[in-house]
């Protein structure tokens, strides 16, 4: 009965230097001006949208799990994995900006190309592009 997911919250210190972050670094873009204590909207290529929210004491969107290494040692999750067809770009992006980002893309075969990636707030993303067709 559930499509897709229309849009996320996401917790920062501070909507309008997250909203130029995420525009400038992922490439998204921001709805409307950030009104002062509301947050920010930003929409991405596609459509989804990615609501960023003051959070005070600004705890960062990530968990633990035993569940994603074969060793079962814990691992820091990411709750969102976004989609890219530019996966290099992004990285560069990444890289460029300073940004907490895995040393490089990893190659997972039928799984795609995969980079784990955290916004200047601790919030920890996967990126995701599918394999070429073949």
């Amino acid at each position: 009965m559930i499509n897709k997911i229309e849009c996320a919250y996401v917790p920062v210190s501070n909507p309008e230097k997250s909203a130029e972050w995420y525009e400038r670094v992922l490439g998204m873009k921001l709805r409307s001006p950030v009104e002062p204590g509301r947050g920010a909207i930003m929409i991405m290529k596609e459509g989804g949208w990615l609501f960023l929210l003051p959070s005070e004491g600004n705890t960062p969107m990530t968990f633990s799990t035993t569940a994603w290494a074969d060793d079962g040692a814990p691992f820091e999750m990411f709750p969102i994995c976004f989609e890219t067809s530019e996966i290099r770009a992004l990285y560069a992006s990444l890289k460029e900006a300073g940004a907490w980002v895995e040393q490089d893309i990893r190659d997972e075969g039928s799984c795609g190309f995969q980079l784990n990636f955290k916004d200047p707030d601790g919030n920890k993303y996967q990126a995701f592009q599918a394999p070429a067709a073949g």
